[in-house]
Parts: structure tokens; C-alpha cells; sequence
């Protein structure tokens, strides 16, 4: 398998890269969220709610659990 082939592969398991925001960054970023109308887009798979938001030419997407519990993934480029 070569280096594109596999690239391919991991991205089809894994999904698109992304990073996981935590500590001010992502109570910054949660702020800039919540100043926002609404987000982009919405998809609801009944555990999990996600949402995405365009900032600054970034996207977001912020992932609500049960209770108040929820995430803040910023999406890198692809490589």
C-alpha cells in the first residue's frame, strides 16, 4: 500500500483531522460560539448532538453529551 493509499484508508476510518480544543482556548472559543445566531449546521444521531460553526475561517464542531457535558473540535486542513 503506498503512503497516499493508506493516508485514504485512515482518513475513511478516522474521519477528517481535527483537535480537540480544552482549557482557555476553549472557553475563548465556546464564548465567540455563543455569540453566534446559529450554527451551519446541526446532525443529531440520538446519544450525541453536533454543531457546526464557521469563525474566523475555521470550523467548528461542538458536541453535546448527556447532561452539560460537551466538546469543542477545531478541523485542521487536510494535508
Amino acid at each position: 500500500m503506498t503512503p497516499d493509499e493508506a493516508r485514504t484508508f485512515i482518513r475513511k476510518i478516522m474521519g477528517p483531522p481535527r483537535r480537540t480544543l480544552e482549557g482557555q482556548e476553549r472557553d475563548n472559543v465556546w464564548l465567540m460560539i455563543q455569540l453566534v445566531d446559529e450554527p451551519t449546521s446541526a446532525s443529531n444521531n440520538q446519544r450525541t448532538i453536533t454543531e457546526v460553526y464557521h469563525l474566523n475561517q475555521k470550523e467548528y464542531h461542538v458536541t453535546y453529551f448527556d447532561g452539560d457535558d460537551f466538546e469543542i473540535d477545531e478541523m485542521l486542513p487536510d494535508d
